[in-house]
């Protein structure tokens, strides 16, 4: 008898490898079965780890590669994050009907008949068909699945428990589209109001008010205060404007390389948090995805300790990333997670003592979902506020300047007109 290698996933989702003996790669197989593994691979043992592990390398080197699959190895965007979410429910629903992950995988890969989830199917399965995690597969598609994702995937794979994980990634990925789309579709009223203004008036100033002010002088008039004031104020735009555009990107470029420093990030994303109405938002945003990512993997099973450890990575804010190192530092060492977050001021009050009772009660998990839905409310709320404010900044905007316009090219006329003598 021969010893051979597999890799083969139970029942559970969770990945397994060894060594066994066989007559063949097909006995192999059979036994493997008859024990409720479903055999991703089955091969005789080469003994090198080095090799297997540069084989990993040269896998993500052909993914890179490949005209086909170039597009999914690029920066998360919307776009990409929706199709991933569509991939995840289709997984779900094999999965959470008790298909194993690598056959759900494998089906989907045969079934699906969207490009871009078939070509995500695909490289997945060609992934665990070689042995690695589910989650290691997805690390290679950073352009449908965000860090967060492939760490709750990872999380949910070490405890046996990826079905219900799904669901939670599914609901909290729908749930920021949602809040995303909202931020588009109530901005995007009011920027269409102000590209609609600055049209009337660029028109007004470079094309009927110099029409005007020849007719005028053509027939003995001049234009009022407020046309002239106008008419200068457009001059000046044209000619210092190409050097107050230059000097923004000459500041924006300084700044830009400023805020890719340690510090000057930290400095940078702060001052963000500290802005009217805005920085608000900013907070809530980041509070209402850390409190339900850290709810999330606290249902999975997983300690503490590892998930702050993995949820620290999801915070793009570089000042409250640095608080929450610290507050986690704190907590290895054997403090209260609510007390520690009250300490660098990361969550407000009240939902401190929420999850101080949580904590007490054994109940941390429920008080965390509670806590994130109190920030998603209070994001909407202030969305929502932020929009109407725009909306009534820009259409407020756009009257004024258009009102200021007609009016003096109304009075002008009106001015001439009544030195004309019949």
């Amino acid at each position: 008898m021969a010893e051979f290698e597999y890799f083969a996933i139970d029942s559970k989702g969770r990945t397994k490898s060894g060594r066994i003996s066989g007559d063949s790669i097909k006995a192999v197989r059979k036994e493997l079965l008859s024990e409720g593994l479903t055999v991703l691979k089955v091969k005789i043992p080469s003994g090198n780890i080095t090799q297997q592990n540069r084989g990993s390398k040269l896998a993500e080197k052909e993914i890179k590669k490949s005209p086909k699959a170039r597009s999914l190895h690029r920066r998360t965007s919307a776009k990409g994050e929706k199709v991933g979410t569509e991939f995840l429910k289709r997984l779900l629903e094999l999965h959470g009907s008790g298909m194993p992950v690598a056959e759900a995988v494998k089906l989907l890969n045969q079934r699906l008949s969207d490009p871009e989830q078939r070509e995500i199917a695909s490289v997945l399965w060609r992934e665990l068909a070689e042995g690695r995690t589910l989650s290691r597969a997805m690390r290679l598609l950073p352009g449908y699945f965000g860090e967060s994702t492939t760490y709750i995937i990872e999380a949910g794979e070490a405890t046996g428990n990826l079905s219900p994980i799904l669901k939670k990634i599914i609901s909290h990925l729908e749930e920021k589209r949602e809040i995303r789309n909202k931020v588009i579709s109530g901005m995007s009223y009011p920027i269409f109001v102000v590209l609609v203004a600055l049209g009337v008036v660029l028109f007004f100033l470079f094309f009927l008010l110099p029409q005007i002010e020849e007719m005028l002088d053509s027939l003995g008039g001049e234009l009022n205060l407020m046309a002239k004031i106008l008419i200068q104020g457009s001059n000046l735009i044209i000619t210092t404007g190409p050097f107050v555009v230059i000097g923004l990107l000459v500041a924006f470029g300084i700044t830009n390389r400023w805020s890719k420093t340690e510090s000057g990030g930290k400095k940078l994303d702060q001052s963000m948090l500290k802005l009217p109405l805005f920085g608000e938002i900013f907070f809530l945003s980041e509070l209402f995805q850390l409190s339900s990512l850290l709810a999330t993997l606290m249902w999975s099973g997983i300690g503490l300790t590892e998930n702050l450890r993995l949820c620290e990575k999801t915070i793009r804010n570089r000042f409250l990333r640095s608080q929450f190192r610290l507050a986690r530092g704190l907590v290895n060492e054997g403090r209260s997670l609510p007390e520690v977050l009250r300490k660098y001021k990361l969550m407000p009050l009240m939902q401190l003592d929420v999850l101080e009772v949580g904590e007490k009660t054994g109940n941390l998990g429920n008080s965390m979902e509670d806590a994130a839905l109190t920030f998603r409310d209070g994001l909407t709320k202030r969305i929502k506020i932020m929009t109407s404010l725009v909306s009534g900044v820009a259409l407020g905007f756009a009257f004024s300047l258009v009102a200021i316009i007609a009016i003096s090219i109304v009075t002008s006329i009106f001015q001439v007109s009544k030195s004309i003598s019949y």
